[in-house]
C-alpha cells in the first residue's frame, strides 16, 4: 500500500511530494532526489488529532504529512487513535472536561482561595502590615479623610474606656486608634491590617451612648484578632499581591493597599467572627450585646436615608454596612445573645 504525502527535511520550509509504504519493519520514503529507509521504531506517530493530517516524525528532525488519514490508519494499524485521542474528538468529553475544570476553578474559589489567603496573612511581616496600614493614612488623609472634628478629650474618653476593657481569650487589642472625619464615608469605621481602627466622627456623633462605640470597636477588633482585613485584601487581588509580597516588591503591594481596602467586602464567616467576639467582649464587661445590635440598627437607618437623598447621584465610597452584608441578620443575631 502506497500513500502519497509531503516531506519537510527539518532544514528547508520546501515542501517536496513524497511516496511512502511499509516494508516489513520498515518504512520507505520516496520522492524526486528523496529516498529513506528507516526503522518503524525509530520514527515517533503522534496520535490523531482533530482532522490534522496524520505525522510521521524522524530522528533528524525531518517529518512527512500526510493527508489521507484512513488509508494511513490501515497502513500503520498500530497508530490508530488511541482511547485518549477518541476521548480529544468528542464533544461529549470535550464538555465534560469544560464542566469538571469550571467546577475546580469555583471550588478553587470558594475554597481554596481562603485557605490560601490565611495561610499568606499568618505569614506576611507585622511590619509590612504596618506599612500597609501607613501607605492607607498617607493615601486618603488628602482625599477621603479629613482632621477629626472631636474634642481631645472626647477622644480620650473612648481611647480610655476602651483600655479598660477585659479582653476575651485570644484577643489583642488595637495598635491604636485613628480619629478621622468623612463626609464621604459617612458613619463608618474599619480595622485596617497593621491593627490599627479608623473611627470616623460621623459614627461617633451617630451612637447615643459611648457603649454603643465600644461596641463597634469590639467588632473591629475581632476581625483585628483574625486578620480579616489582610485576608480579605488578599483574596480581593490574591494574585497581584501574593505575588508583588513574594518576590519582595514591598512597593506595588503598598501602593494598591489603600484602594484594595476601601473596596474590601466581608464574608458572612467574618463579621459572624468578629459579632461573637463582640458579643464576648460586651458580656465579660457587663456590656449587654445589644449594643452593637443598636448601633446597627441606626447604621441601617442613617443608610436607607442617605441612600434616598444621593439616589440620583453617584454612590458614596464605601460605608460601614456595604462592608458588613446581612445588617437584619446580625442585628436579631445579636439581640438573641
Amino acid at each position: 500500500m502506497w500513500l502519497t504525502g509531503v516531506y519537510y527535511d527539518g532544514r528547508q520550509a520546501r515542501a517536496h511530494p513524497v511516496t511512502l509504504c511499509v516494508e516489513g519493519d520498515n518504512l520507505l520514503l520516496q520522492g524526486r532526489d528523496i529516498a529513506r529507509r528507516e526503522p518503524l521504531n525509530s520514527l515517533k506517530i503522534p496520535p490523531p488529532l482533530g482532522s490534522t493530517p496524520r505525522l510521521i516524525l524522524f530522528a533528524d528532525g525531518a517529518r512527512c504529512e500526510v493527508a489521507d488519514r484512513r488509508r494511513f490508519a490501515d497502513m500503520l494499524p498500530q497508530t490508530a487513535a488511541s482511547a485518549v485521542a477518541g476521548m480529544e474528538n468528542s464533544w461529549w468529553y470535550a464538555l465534560a472536561a469544560l464542566s469538571i475544570t469550571l467546577c475546580l476553578l469555583a471550588g478553587a474559589y470558594v475554597f481554596g482561595l481562603p485557605y490560601v489567603a490565611r495561610i499568606v496573612a499568618d505569614r506576611v511581616p507585622s511590619s509590612l502590615a504596618v506599612q500597609i496600614d501607613q501607605q492607607f493614612f498617607a493615601s486618603l488623609d488628602q482625599t477621603l479623610l479629613k482632621p477629626s472634628g472631636l474634642e481631645l478629650r472626647r477622644r480620650q474618653t473612648i481611647e480610655d474606656a476602651l483600655q479598660r476593657l477585659a479582653l476575651p481569650p485570644g484577643g489583642a487589642r488595637p495598635d491604636r486608634i485613628e480619629f478621622r472625619s468623612s463626609p464621604e464615608l459617612g458613619a463608618n469605621a474599619f480595622a485596617l491590617p497593621g491593627g490599627s481602627i479608623v473611627m470616623l466622627d460621623e459614627l461617633v456623633n451617630l451612637a447615643d451612648n459611648d457603649q454603643e462605640i465600644l461596641a463597634v470597636l469590639a467588632h473591629e477588633m475581632g476581625h483585628i484578632s483574625e486578620k480579616h482585613a489582610l485576608r480579605q485584601m488578599l483574596q480581593a487581588s490574591v494574585v497581584g499581591l501574593a505575588m508583588a509580597w513574594y518576590i519582595g516588591d514591598v512597593s506595588s503591594l503598598l501602593a494598591a493597599a489603600p484602594t484594595v481596602l476601601l473596596q474590601t467586602r466581608y464574608s458572612r464567616d467574618f463579621e459572624r467572627s468578629a459579632d461573637t467576639f463582640a458579643a464576648e467582649m460586651l458580656r465579660a464587661n457587663g456590656i449587654p450585646a445589644s449594643r452593637l445590635a443598636d448601633i446597627l440598627q441606626k447604621l441601617e437607618a442613617a443608610h436607607q436615608a442617605e441612600t434616598t437623598q444621593i439616589a440620583a447621584k453617584s454612590a458614596k465610597a464605601m460605608d460601614y454596612l456595604s462592608s458588613h452584608p446581612n445588617t437584619e441578620e446580625r442585628i436579631n443575631r445579636l439581640r438573641g445573645m
